[in-house]
């Protein structure tokens, strides 16, 4: 499993660090190391439920090995996923040599003849493939057909229409990665986006990825301040850099 990958090649690249801080937002969450490298994850507060200790062992974070939470990642609870994940970019997202800034869409080619999948509605991403093609497949969860937005039990059905996919990274903290990527086989490109993407491109050239699209903090200091006081995407833009990497 991808997952599974991600935690071993993370835990390769450790060396002694512990955690330094860690944020619990309500748009993202943010580990910072003890050598102040940064990592985003996305948070999903709706699927907390109704009980306020989101987190029993909260409070006992700081100075924990950075090597015990990164297997967090596999956990069913969706924040601990959350900070195992944000732990992973932490390690992975600062050590990429060779980096393209810019926009996800000036990295790939794309035709109106395209058929587009969006799985995890992004609507700026959604808006800027409209100028290109209507051939677009959103899929989200807990959404009913409309317009183009379908429900994400129509992804083994739609999506292996499609030759161009855009997978928001949230499907790896909810485990469902893996299922996705079967109904990719044909699409010439397939893209994992957005804060939370890991930049390890060892592990995803293995199950047909071909483009990366994460994030690198470049300031630690107003990024956990950010993500604090409840910020989100727009929020977090001045303390982070876009990254394009290509499998």
């Amino acid at each position: 499993m991808i997952i599974d990958d991600l935690i071993e090649c993370s835990l390769l690249k450790v060396q002694h660090e512990k955690i330094k801080d860690v944020r619990a937002g309500l748009g993202y969450t943010c580990v910072m190391l003890d050598n102040n490298d940064c990592g985003l994850a996305y948070s999903f507060r709706n699927a907390l439920g109704e009980n306020c200790d989101a987190l029993s062992i909260a409070g006992s974070l700081i100075g924990k090995s950075v090597d015990e939470v990164i297997p967090w990642l596999n956990d069913s609870n969706c924040l601990k996923s959350a900070i195992g994940l944000a732990t992973i970019n932490a390690v992975l997202n600062n050590t990429q040599e060779k980096r393209n800034i810019g926009n996800i869409l000036s990295a790939t080619t794309l035709a109106p003849s395209d058929t587009i999948g969006l799985v995890g509605m992004v609507k700026p991403v959604f808006q800027a493939l409209e100028s290109v093609t209507r051939n677009i497949y959103a899929f989200e969860e807990n959404v009913m057909k409309c317009g183009d937005i379908y429900h994400e039990n129509c992804i083994s059905i739609r999506l292996p229409e499609c030759n161009v996919v855009f997978i928001k990274a949230t499907c790896i903290m909810n485990h469902t990665l893996d299922k996705v990527l079967l109904y990719c086989k044909k699409a010439r490109e397939v893209c994992i986006i957005g804060p939370s993407t890991p930049l390890c491109p060892e592990v995803f050239r293995r199950y047909g990825v071909s483009l990366l699209a994460g994030s690198i903090v470049k300031n630690s200091g107003l990024i956990v301040e950010v993500i604090s006081q409840g910020g989100g995407i727009m929020s977090m833009e001045p303390a982070i850099s876009q990254c394009l990497l290509r499998v």
